[in-house]
């Protein structure tokens, strides 16, 4: 698949992966709607954009939560009004809420589900009567490891993520030899503003990591997509985690029993 051309909506594309996705498709000549919450940030990831590659059109800037359903509606509407359709949609809008689960409220999980699940249910179901009177797209949904086992400290966070997957195989069957592809990248601990707008509940500490910078982690998916790939483990520890938990199982659980044992030790 190549982007050259190509009307491509990111979402959360206001930092982090989403920007760094936004800045790897303008390099390759896609035509870019950026969708965020914050609408000062996204017009300044905008701006730029279109100072970095000042020979490509501008990218739009639409401001939408979405978890708000009517708001997606929306966006959908206008970018297709602007653009004349939509290619692709990167489904990369998150947010995160870290601690142990017992400490954490019922609203708190409704709260990362809503956007981190029904937001990329949202835009999917707006998107796809465009793809399909189209006859052709891509729906590219931005997972995380965490949905490959559940990480502690990361349940509502990882429920969300591994609800996604689940959504991703099964939409990707239900649209088989309709034109349209559905894939899914699970990413790994990677630099972007989630960890310092996630709340942290019971004094909870995050690792040190590694943690992987968004432009690698946003070149390697748009290389992945072009490539045809359906599902992208985007980092050598994910692809071992994957190999492991296939392998033997155990060594899994004994590794997050430890981890969970090194964050109760870290918590403030």
């Amino acid at each position: 698949m190549n982007f050259a051309g190509r009307r491509v909506l990111i979402t959360g594309a206001s930092s982090g992966i989403g920007r760094a996705l936004a800045d790897a498709v303008a390099e390759r000549g896609g035509i870019l709607c950026l969708a965020a919450r914050d609408p000062d940030r996204l017009v300044r990831a905008a701006d730029e954009i279109a100072a970095r590659h000042p020979d490509g059109p501008r990218p739009l800037a639409l401001p939408c939560d979405v978890s708000d359903h009517p708001a997606v509606h929306r966006l959908i509407a206008e970018c297709r009004a602007h653009l004349g359709g939509i290619d692709v949609l990167f489904n990369n809008a998150g947010t995160c809420v870290y601690g142990p689960l017992e400490r954490t409220g019922a609203d708190d999980v409704r709260a990362v589900l809503a956007v981190d699940f029904f937001g990329a249910v949202n835009c999917i179901l707006e998107v796809l009567p465009v793809l399909r009177q189209q006859g052709a797209g891509h729906i590219v949904n931005i997972g995380s490891l965490a949905a490959l086992y559940g990480v502690p400290y990361l349940a509502a966070y990882s429920a969300g993520k591994a609800a996604l997957a689940a959504l991703t195989q099964s939409l990707r069957a239900e649209l088989h030899g309709t034109g349209i592809t559905v894939a899914a990248a699970y990413v790994d601990y990677t630099v972007t503003n989630i960890f310092t707008a996630e709340k942290k509940v019971g004094g909870a500490v995050r690792p040190r990591g590694p943690y992987a910078p968004a432009a690698k982690v946003a070149t390697a998916i748009v290389r992945a997509v072009e490539r045809g790939k359906r599902d992208f483990v985007a980092s050598t520890r994910g692809r071992a985690l994957v190999l492991v938990r296939a392998l033997a199982p155990g060594i899994v659980e004994l590794y997050m029993n430890r981890l969970a044992d090194e964050l109760r030790a870290g918590e403030e």
